[in-house]
């Protein structure tokens, strides 16, 4: 089939009525998904050119000379760390390890302390206690981002553990956020989420309304309250949800009216937070949270953008323009690094310093892919400190 142009993905255009498979600009160990009746708006590359923003060979481990459970294995932990707090990332490679347990204890070097999932976006189950699945198909874009950047608290950092991998399938990339950061600052939609911050409005389904549907099953399902906060009642989803720092609205599901257990939270918070680690300002917001997200998600792809569970605007209620948001994923792709996974490999990283996303990606029915997610240490956001730019 013929190559499309990348320049129809990134003009956004939205009025092609024939099937065609869209192609142009895409990333090293992944693809653009499925047979589309219009062209998604935006098309991520996720990392420009062949070269990464960062080496990845300057924060990656070799463990092949550690053996665990002895003493050269706590020279190894010393090791993580001092990678990490040089470069606000690590990752291990030829750990041999192959159950989560196993990763999540190597993880735990780095990543502390751990936060309970509540008011999480993604409908993640657990793999293991505090071990997490992505929550997401394989088949979508998911857009760089800040893990919970939607709520009045988020993680200080997070890991990813490689559980089943097929080379080049379903690479995870990171985007180097301080240069992403001051590229940003340099133009007008820098300074106006700065001025502005961001509205972060998302829309979670009643488990009872949509039982045994799911995006799995190809229904416009995304997160339901229930599994997002970790409740079974209404009342106790809105407690949780407000201490998450969310307003709440209990309203009519717009695809499903009978059900009027739709529950609507609405954040308005700095785009931008203070980083302690490298005493600075950066940027903490994506497009990840625009309703964007579902344009390659199953099932919910096709319900109409202002209808989709997540909305995003500035700060006082304006939309993004279209060249705005371009520009905004174009600039995360700036600062992008491809992490290539083996089975066994781990990644652990700042939440502040590194933004996160993958490509789509195809697996045969003899391939497998499983990455852990371990959630790190809780903390309350407090936006930007003025001297700090």
């Amino acid at each position: 089939m013929a190559r499309a142009s990348t320049m129809a993905g990134r003009m956004g255009l939205k009025n092609i009525q024939a099937r065609s498979m869209f192609t142009g600009g895409m990333p090293p160990g992944g693809r653009l998904p499925g047979f589309w009746l219009s062209a998604p708006n935006i098309v991520p590359v996720f990392r420009k050119g062949q070269h990464d923003k960062v080496p990845v060979e300057a924060f990656s481990i070799d463990c092949r000379p550690y053996q665990p459970g002895t003493w050269n294995e706590a020279e190894l932990f010393d090791r993580m760390r001092s990678t990490y707090d040089t470069f606000g990332v690590v990752r291990l490679t030829n750990t041999g390890l192959t159950e989560a347990k196993e990763m999540h204890r190597y993880a735990r070097a780095v990543v502390k302390k751990q936060m309970k999932y509540e008011g999480g976006a993604n409908p993640r189950e657990g793999i293991i206690e505090n071990v997490f699945e992505v929550g997401a198909p394989n088949d979508a874009w998911l857009h760089y981002h800040h893990e919970m950047a939607y709520n009045q608290h988020s993680m200080k950092n997070l890991a990813f553990c490689s559980i089943k991998a097929t080379p080049g399938k379903g690479d995870t990339y990171l985007s180097e956020n301080m240069s992403v950061t001051d590229s940003l600052m340099q133009t007008d939609l820098g300074r106006k989420l700065r001025d502005k911050g961001v509205c972060y409005i998302r829309c979670l389904t009643d488990r009872e309304a949509y039982e045994g549907m799911g995006w799995q099953q190809g229904a416009s399902v995304y997160n339901h309250w229930q599994l997002s906060f970790g409740v079974e009642t209404p009342e106790e989803a809105e407690r949780v949800a407000r201490e998450c720092g969310l307003d709440v609205e209990w309203c009519e599901d717009p695809l499903k009216p009978e059900s009027k257990r739709y529950m609507k939270t609405k954040l308005t918070i700095s785009a931008f937070e203070y980083c302690p680690s490298v005493g600075r300002n950066v940027l903490y917001s994506s497009i990840a949270d625009h309703n964007m997200w579902f344009d390659t998600w199953k099932g919910v792809h096709d319900v109409p953008p202002a209808k989709r569970p997540l909305q995003m605007t500035f700060g006082d209620g304006t939309p993004f323009t279209l060249e705005e948001l371009q520009q905004w994923v174009s600039l995360y792709d700036e600062g992008g690094i491809r992490v290539q996974w083996e089975t066994g490999d781990i990644v652990a990283f700042c939440n502040y310093r590194y933004a996160h996303g993958r490509p789509a990606f195809t697996l045969h029915k003899w391939e497998e892919r499983q990455i852990g997610v371990v959630l790190g240490e809780k903390f309350q956001r407090q936006g930007t400190i003025e001297q700090k730019w």
